[in-house]
């Protein structure tokens, strides 16, 4: 088993958090940075649905399901994990859809992923974004963690259903979900073709035409292992690795902190049932 990365957290790397998540309060300063930087992911004019949420929250599932049971060409803004673009997108009347997780499993797993941001800042963050996504969450579809990872379909229904769109649900079989972590797996792994994933999971691409492009490179060019802490998928290792963590999230000193993320997801949660 690989083990995790060691809990040395930074200066440096504190801050960069600290800086995005500042600037990622504000669409007109983040969504022009991040067009330069991800223009497939970011929202556009014709952007038909917005699938975003806070880091670690199911978000990845969500969009490959979606994409999946489409399989053409709907152009979808996601995974920018920014208040930023959940503002402008209800702004502009954009189908959203926002999946959460509750703080302890969400503030966790990040801080797996990203060790060098104290789990500290982590519940910073996480209360920072539920509390300035709420003033919209009337205009936002919410689905919990649990009903994006088992009934993906009822999401997108719910979806529908709210704006009027026709999207195709997801049919959640072991067959299909085998296939969405597949693509999880492989999109972890940063392989040579992962400009073609990123125009599938932005609807650049449909399934069958994404399938079809990159054969050939994916015969000849196997993507690398990928590190456990990384991957979007259950992960035995990194299910260790929390366990590992939950003192530190438990401690004392962060008593008010983790208190203020349970009441920021207890008020977006809400909107979920």
């Amino acid at each position: 088993m690989e083990a995790t990365p060691a809990r040395t957290w930074t200066v440096a790397g504190s801050a960069r958090h600290a800086t995005r998540r500042v600037m990622a309060r504000y669409p007109v300063v983040y969504l022009p940075v991040s067009r330069r930087r991800q223009p497939q992911s970011t929202l556009g004019s014709d952007t038909q649905l917005l699938i975003e949420g806070f880091t670690r929250s199911a978000s990845t599932f969500a969009v490959v399901a979606f994409q999946l049971a489409q399989n053409d060409h709907v152009r979808v803004a996601h995974h920018l994990h920014a208040v930023a673009h959940l503002l402008a997108a209800t702004g502009a009347g954009v189908p959203t859809l926002m999946p959460i997780r509750p703080p302890r499993d969400t503030v966790l797993s990040a801080a797996i992923r990203e060790p060098t941001v104290p789990i500290a800042q982590w519940l910073r963050s996480y209360t920072d974004f539920y509390r300035r996504v709420e003033p919209v969450l009337d205009r936002i579809v919410v689905a919990s963690f649990e009903s994006v990872t088992t009934d993906m379909g009822g999401a997108i229904g719910r979806v529908n259903e709210r704006f009027g769109t026709e999207f195709v649900p997801f049919e959640d079989s072991e067959a299909n979900v085998a296939v969405a972590f597949e693509i999880i797996e492989e999109r972890a792994r940063r392989p040579l073709w992962q400009h073609q994933l990123g125009e599938f999971l932005s609807g650049g691409l449909s399934w069958s035409e994404y399938q079809r492009d990159t054969q050939a490179v994916r015969l000849s060019s196997p993507a690398p292992e990928v590190p456990e802490h990384r991957v979007q998928r259950p992960s035995a290792a990194r299910d260790e690795a929390k366990r590992a963590l939950n003192a530190t999230y438990d401690a004392p000193r962060l008593d008010r902190a983790r208190r203020a993320a349970d009441r920021a997801y207890a008020s977006a949660a809400f909107v979920a049932r």
